[in-house]
């Protein structure tokens, strides 16, 4: 009997962040504070029931220690 080929994890995972970038003014997913200029955040996507994923940001390192999901 042969062996199952194992699946290979996609190099890329929707889940995972998209890049690191500056977006001041806009708020952080995770604390709810206004992300300021030249403060580096993270840009990501979630699903939405209906329509097109949203963008959402978070800190590079978040100022407060309790993290909510996105």
């Amino acid at each position: 009997m042969a062996k199952a080929k194992q699946d290979q994890v996609p190099e890329f995972d929707r889940d995972e962040w998209e890049y690191l970038t500056y977006a001041p003014g806009r708020t952080c997913s995770a604390c709810s504070r206004t992300v300021k200029p030249l403060e580096p955040v993270r840009r990501g996507t979630v699903d939405r029931t209906s329509g097109a994923p949203a963008v959402v940001y978070r800190h590079n390192k978040c100022p407060s220690a309790q993290a909510v999901a996105a």
